[in-house]
């Protein structure tokens, strides 16, 4: 499926731009994966001092190679 033939599209750390892409992606029938790392041990639910609970996380995105260039053009679009 996207084990090995995948390409990262998209990093951030805004859950809102995610949701957004995540929506194009779909409405668009394109297959992806997200990969979420966190900064900090606790999680966002504990919360950790002088960190902002937006950005504890980072998220990132992958499609088929082959469907990568349009994914692309697609998610241009979103602001």
């Amino acid at each position: 499926m996207l084990t090995l033939s995948r390409k990262e599209i998209c990093v951030t750390r805004s859950f809102e731009y995610l949701n957004r892409v995540l929506g194009v992606l779909t409405e668009k029938n394109i297959e992806y994966t997200v990969k979420t790392n966190t900064i900090t041990n606790s999680g966002r639910m504990h919360g950790t001092p002088f960190i902002d609970s937006n950005s504890a996380y980072e998220y990132r995105v992958y499609v088929r190679k082959a469907d990568c260039d349009m994914a692309l053009r697609f998610i241009e679009t979103v602001k």
